[in-house]
């Protein structure tokens, strides 16, 4: 229950945050969400869970409502509050930002800490290795080299900077501070693993980026994550977060808890990833063997590329559709099956036959002393070993595995791919179409307490989307929708009269360019936002030059580039028009004149073209369902309203937002979407 002496300090808490932050304003809103959020997560609705939903609109002041209710209440229930953003970017900004003015004044003291995957953080065992060659010189190099291709001389002289930076406290071993960041196959062999790290046996454990970072976690009663280190350590063991169980969740930006979700829970592998991990795992078997003179355990290589060859000539023999191929509701084909399920058995029984020659290596290294080149080689190898094996045993048994009735049923597909080569590979994928029961069993059904939160959480003005999304239940949480604190019915939302369909893609094409034209005032900041590259590039090319204003084109310059000399551009009063797609459509914030135009092409419905969205929207068919209303109708909803949602980000901005959608007027369902707009203006011409 909340105490009256909590009540206190809370209060006491956002007065000295009024009172004295710079810049602060009052919302009777942030009030609001501040007084649910201490309610929800004291235990105040008896026999509930303590998991609330909340939709707080810009300007609401949403970070320091949730910061200043949640922080006293996690230290008051001895419990550690973990704030999950949806990017690292966002972590950022609220360790470096929010948290330190919440800090300055709240009532009581706390700590808090910033933590990151741990591919994010150096290993510096392998660093050093790599800058040293160590591994250039020994007899293992060829057979299990860290490297596919050992670095090139200006990738060296990287590393060895990296190296020097660290050693003398200039970097502090995250890749997020970097100012060139090395290629990614590069980072991959020296950063952390959880495969091939000793921990503490590690001569340079009291030296690791990942591990001091760790250290910072257990002394901190506030921890920022984001949504991917969430999910990734709570379905690895929950071994780098507190336990769920003590601790109290705020998910910011939590509509995109759902993608986030989806993309991790999905395996695959490929065929050229098979070979090379069953050739590597028996050469590094022969010298853990021919070290340690063990008897080396049978892999029979042959047998495994056999069954890879087979299953590549029935993969031949499917009907690719832009180099995909989706069995039909998951079910895999009977010949494609058998193959596969020859190729479990024997890649299982090598990973258990290597397991116990790793566990064999592990107790020889306790008595005898060899090379440390050598050893530190070895032990990179198998822990890549381990990986590799793991991951192909884990998509095997999700892709044989069989769908429960009257369920969605998992997505399957083959991938071609074209290799250097010019060899055809393989990727197989396996990936759950619902993960609602996942993130129930590894969150909901655990946690002490949790805020989700974001700008816009419902879709047609209903939170019943993100709870089928999310595995959450109405009647057992908590829910709010905040009104806006801006005024809306002075924004024009104009639904232009144009003679084209979107579904008419060239004729559209044409009247978007010439609309534009006709609407873009040269001497204003506008964003025009499209739900199609194609679309986008064909209209620059037809109104660029016929502009009076400079046109910034997304994928041209990078969008931080592009904000920056938008903004530039506007402080000279001088016009300037931004050309967008879905990730301007979200987390852009052009305040005052930076922005009083925005244009929306059209409505963003997402048709079904990954093979996860595919396999869903089939499956919902077979039940009698329509994937139309229950899937792209209330996605499309919540588009459009995160499109209009880059106008107005203040009490004094003004503008219009003009839409070249006629669906809106002729379709069924265009007066469900206006109606789950904010008040503006609405006017059909």
């Amino acid at each position: 229950m909340l105490s009256n002496e909590l009540k206190a300090q809370i209060r006491q808490s956002f007065m000295s945050l009024k009172k004295n932050m710079d810049g602060f304003k009052v919302r009777q809103t942030q009030n609001r969400m501040i007084a649910e959020i201490s309610k929800t997560l004291s235990g105040e609705y008896k026999g509930n869970n303590n998991i609330l939903c909340i939709e707080a609109p810009t300007g609401t002041g949403k970070t320091f409502a949730y910061l200043i209710g949640s922080i006293l209440i996690a230290k008051a229930n001895k419990k550690k509050l973990i704030i999950s953003s949806a990017n690292v970017s966002l972590q950022e900004q609220l360790f470096f930002k929010d948290i330190p003015q919440v800090q300055k004044y709240c009532c009581i003291d706390f700590e808090y800490a910033l933590v990151k995957g741990r591919s994010r953080y150096v290993c510096i065992h392998n660093l050093i290795n790599v800058c040293e060659n160590n591994t250039s010189d020994n007899f293992l190099f060829e057979s299990i080299p860290l490297f596919d291709k050992p670095p090139g001389k200006y990738q060296l002289e990287q590393l060895n900077e990296m190296l020097n930076d660290y050693s003398t406290k200039k970097w502090n071993g995250e890749i997020d501070d970097l100012m060139r960041v090395p290629d990614h196959s590069i980072w991959k062999k020296i950063a952390c693993n959880r495969f091939t790290c000793t921990t503490k046996s590690c001569e340079f454990y009291q030296n690791c980026a990942f591990f001091k970072a760790r250290q910072k976690i257990t002394k901190a009663d506030v921890i920022v994550a984001n949504h991917d280190l969430v999910l990734a350590d709570l379905s690895t063991g929950n071994t780098i977060l507190p336990n769920v169980n003590k601790s109290i969740f705020i998910f910011d930006e939590a509509h995109h808890l759902n993608s986030k979700a989806l993309s991790h829970f999905s395996l695959t592998t490929s065929t050229e990833l098979i070979k090379t991990s069953v050739k590597q795992t028996k050469a590094v078997s022969e010298q853990l063997c021919k070290i340690s003179k063990q008897d080396m355990p049978d892999i029979d290589i042959k047998q495994i590329d056999d069954y890879l060859t087979n299953l590549i000539q029935l993969f031949k023999k499917l009907e690719f559709n832009d180099n995909i191929y989706l069995f039909n509701q998951g079910i895999i084909d009977k010949s494609i099956n058998q193959i596969s399920e020859n190729i479990l058995t024997l890649i299982g029984a090598i990973q258990t036959k290597f397991m116990l020659l790793k566990e064999s290596w592990d107790d020889y290294l306790k008595i005898t002393v060899i090379d440390k080149s050598i050893s530190d080689s070895i032990n990179n190898a198998t822990g890549e070993c381990e990986q590799h094996l793991l991951s192909i045993i884990a998509l095997f048994s999700s892709f044989l595995q069989t769908d429960e009735p009257n369920k969605a049923p998992h997505s399957r597909w083959i991938e071609k791919s074209t290799l250097a080569n010019k060899k055809n590979s393989y990727l197989l994928n396996s990936a759950q179409t619902n993960i609602s029961k996942n993130l129930d069993q590894l969150i909901w059904s655990k946690v002490s307490g949790a805020v989700l939160t974001s700008a816009t959480l419902t879709s047609l003005g209903s939170f019943e989307r993100l709870n089928k999304q999310l595995g959450l239940l109405r009647n057992e949480n908590q829910y709010l929708r905040l009104p806006s604190p801006f005024v809306f019915d002075q924004v024009d939302f104009i639904a232009a009269k144009l003679k084209a369909s979107p579904t008419q893609v060239y004729e559209h094409t044409q009247e978007v360019a010439l609309q534009l034209l006709k609407r873009l005032d040269s001497n204003e900041g506008s964003l025009v936002l499209f739900a199609s590259n194609k679309q986008m590039q064909i209209v620059a090319d037809l109104i660029e030059k016929k502009l009076d204003c400079t046109l910034f084109v997304q994928g041209k310059y990078p969008k931080k580039y592009i904000l920056e000399k938008h903004t530039d551009l506007r402080k000279q009063g001088k016009g300037s028009v931004i050309f967008g797609l879905d990730s301007f459509a979200e987390g852009v914030d052009l305040k005052g004149d930076n922005l009083t135009h925005v244009i929306i092409a059209k409505l963003r419905f997402s048709v079904p073209t990954s093979p996860i969205d595919k396999t869903l929207a089939t499956y919902l068919e077979s039940q009698n369902r329509n994937p139309f209303m229950e899937i792209s109708l209330p996605d499309a909803s919540l588009k459009l309203i995160q499109a209009c949602g880059r106008l107005i980000r203040t009490e004094t901005d003004t503008g219009k937002i003009t839409i070249f959608d006629n669906r809106l007027v002729s379709k069924f369902y265009g007066k469900q979407l206006l109606n789950a707009l904010p008040s503006y203006n609405i006017i059909v011409e």
